[in-house]
């Protein structure tokens, strides 16, 4: 994979501080989840938020209220601990505006009605100059945003968008389906004045599977909060913490990564504890191990939040997430900034934060047995193990840092702006020339 290309110099000085003659637009950010959710997503909108205003931007973030797993209907009352009123004290130091958006009570995917009457409401007293979504919370906003002459675009991060394309269902929920994906997903992605696709791979599904303009289409890699680096690492005598980071669904392999631990103690390797830590099916993940007779080597966790995150880092030596796909893998990153080697699949956008043999190793898709051989071969050298962890730490620093995730976006920004500004040959000019 080929490192991030320097930014445009024009962009920042020395000093980290925006010239001042740099564009300074007005952006708004729209999350579908709320800010205190404890998940990769809600910390990306904060940090991509803060380092727009670092730049210069003046950013509003818009997110949802809205419980993220609940697909009851109607929908549960807003836990309000998830909203994360204890980070607009932070974001307010550079300027930030939270403003959030009441949930749709019948269904998840009309909460783009509610995002869309907030920003109309906005915008009849502020200008704006680009709203960036991420899913299906800007549904309803690109005409609205045309009549406003305000772009429009998406931080593009779903972890796979096969799934707009290939929809299993047959009958009339397959054409219910496919009519919701194609109105409230793929059209407004089609639509879209700029995208930000968080890795390479996430851009060919955005040009190849959505059908977007590829000249639209900008890789724009995430960063990850320095504190992970400063995680201080020993040399282990042996690999014994392992741990899981992430939405405990199946899409996420968690149950592989049981399955996987269930046969390297078969082998006869035993002296290990594995820590899943996140939101979702923890009952399931709980009964997996006890089928693969590892029950009592299995701990499942709550999600943490931030801090609680580098805790659960600082006591691993090993994080196993065999995610069947990523649009770019936050956790996969953050593990490595923190000093641990991660194993995972070689799918989807990991062979482009994850560097096989050097930073973690990488199975193929859904073989299990070869995710236990990884295992196994990380136990079994503990020193290489230790030294994959530092590698990947020094890569982190240096490709993935939310300065360059900002500066990526105001670059895109700005270019909209040139272009919109360019003046026009008139009919006469065209038919001159």
């Amino acid at each position: 994979m080929s490192e991030v290309p320097a930014q445009d110099s024009s962009l920042q000085n020395g000093s980290g501080k925006s010239e001042e003659n740099s564009y300074r637009p007005t952006i708004a950010i729209t999350y579908p989840f709320p800010l205190g959710e404890a998940s990769g997503g809600s910390r990306m909108t904060r940090e991509i938020a803060r380092h727009l205003a670092k730049l210069g931007a003046h950013v509003i973030i818009l997110p949802v209220s809205t419980n993220a797993l609940d697909r009851g209907f109607p929908r549960s009352e807003v836990d309000e601990k998830r909203l994360g009123f204890e980070f607009d004290r932070d974001l307010a130091k550079f300027s930030i505006d939270i403003i959030r958006v009441p949930q749709n009570r019948l269904y998840m995917q009309l909460d783009g009605f509610s995002v869309r009457k907030v920003l109309r409401n906005i915008l009849k007293h502020r200008k704006i100059d680009v709203v960036l979504s991420y899913y299906h919370e800007g549904a309803f906003l690109p005409s609205l945003l045309a009549s406003q002459n305000v772009k429009f675009g998406y931080i593009s991060t779903w972890m796979t968008y096969e799934r707009l394309a290939k929809n299993g269902r047959r009958g009339f929920r397959g054409l219910v389906s496919n009519w919701r994906n194609q109105r409230l997903l793929i059209n407004p992605h089609q639509r879209a004045d700029i995208l930000f696709a968080t890795s390479h791979h996430t851009r060919g599904q955005l040009i190849d599977i959505i059908g977007v303009n590829e000249q639209r289409v900008n890789v724009c890699y995430l960063g990850v909060d320095p504190a992970f680096t400063e995680i201080r690492r020993h040399r282990p005598k042996e690999i014994t913490n392992f741990v899981f980071v992430g939405r405990i669904i199946p899409t996420k392999g968690f149950a592989d990564a049981i399955e996987a631990l269930g046969r390297l103690a078969k082998r006869g390797f035993k002296n290990w504890t594995f820590r899943i830590v996140g939101e979702g099916r923890a009952e399931w993940a709980r009964q997996a191990a006890s089928e693969n007779g590892i029950g009592s080597k299995v701990t499942v966790c709550n999600a943490v939040d931030d801090q609680g995150l580098r805790r659960e880092f600082e006591q691993a030596h090993l994080a196993i997430m065999p995610s069947y796909n990523e649009a770019f893998g936050l956790a996969f990153a953050e593990a490595q900034a923190a000093g641990i080697p991660v194993i995972a699949y070689e799918t989807g956008s990991v062979p482009e934060v994850i560097e096989n043999n050097v930073t973690g190793w990488l199975a193929p898709l859904q073989q299990v047995d070869q995710l236990t051989d990884c295992i196994e071969k990380a136990i079994q050298d503990p020193e290489t193990t230790y030294r994959a962890g530092l590698a990947g730490r020094e890569r982190v620093k240096r490709m993935f840092t939310w300065e360059k995730t900002a500066q990526t976006i105001l670059a895109g920004i700005q270019n909209l702006k040139v272009v919109a500004d360019k003046p026009k040959k008139s009919r006469v000019e065209i038919d001159e020339s």
